[in-house]
């Protein structure tokens, strides 16, 4: 596994331009590494149940990400529902062994998982729970379901992350109401919002501007392999057009 894929991280920005995550990515090695390759072979591992050793595979690699960073910072990472239901105890296992670095993790699951049965979100968001550790929920977009946001109440994310397509198509449709909606309803349980696909100043000024706080994207920083983390990221160049909020605090 290790031959095929690796793992990149991007960083997650506070509206004062502060890092306060990294995304564990899955990358394939150089040579490999287009985005449809990547849809293909997730396609292929999920029909299959591979995606489990992927996921797990992808999980140690952000655990150990934790290590050569400050403490303050945490790394988040992506599960497949598909994972949660059949290899639940195998990650779940993984998860247990991080022991006191497990605070530091978010672990991403899509949206769509609420769009189905949601008892296994909901357990796995209870397990983690009492690992402390943080549950994300990931694509987030106007058109969910509203049996989306029951599910939304009970698992009780720390952060909703919205789509990067729906962000981009609101942006540019100037679809404000829209988004205006999402950031209510996240906020509404406690969860801070992510805009991902930030990159443009522009952007990240009408995202701001609509209540969120989090932002993603290559105005932010590329996603990158250590240790040039730090010395390549863009954050420290933003300049705002108005005072952000610190939701960090």
């Amino acid at each position: 596994m290790d031959a095929l894929i690796r793992t990149a991280f991007q960083p997650i920005m506070s509206g004062r331009g502060h890092i306060v995550a990294y995304e564990s990515l899955l990358r394939f090695r150089e040579g490999l590494d287009k985005p449809e390759s990547r849809e293909i072979a997730i396609k292929r591992w999920e029909d299959s149940g591979y995606i489990a050793t992927v996921d797990v595979a992808v999980l140690k690699q952000a655990i150990a990400a934790l290590d050569l960073l400050h403490p303050s910072l945490m790394v988040s990472v992506n599960v497949s529902m598909i994972t949660l239901e059949r290899q639940r105890d195998r990650y779940m296992g993984h998860l247990a062994g991080a022991a006191e670095k497990a605070k530091r993790l978010m672990i991403e699951v899509t949206d769509n998982a609420a769009h189905g049965d949601p008892a296994n979100l909901i357990r796995f968001a209870r397990d983690c729970a009492a690992l402390r550790v943080r549950i994300a929920l990931d694509d987030f977009a106007p058109e969910r379901p509203k049996s989306a946001e029951a599910v939304l109440g009970v698992v009780r994310p720390k952060l909703v992350k919205l789509d990067r397509k729906a962000v981009s198509a609101a942006f540019q449709g100037v679809k404000d109401e829209a988004m205006r909606e999402l950031v209510a309803l996240a906020t509404s349980v406690g969860a801070r919002v992510v805009a991902q696909g930030i990159d443009s100043q522009e952007k990240f000024d009408w995202a701001h501007r609509l209540g969120m706080h989090y932002f993603q994207g290559f105005l932010v920083g590329h996603p990158r392999q250590f240790p040039v983390l730090d010395s390549k990221a863009a954050f420290r160049e933003l300049q705002h057009s108005q005072p952000p909020v610190d939701l960090a605090a």
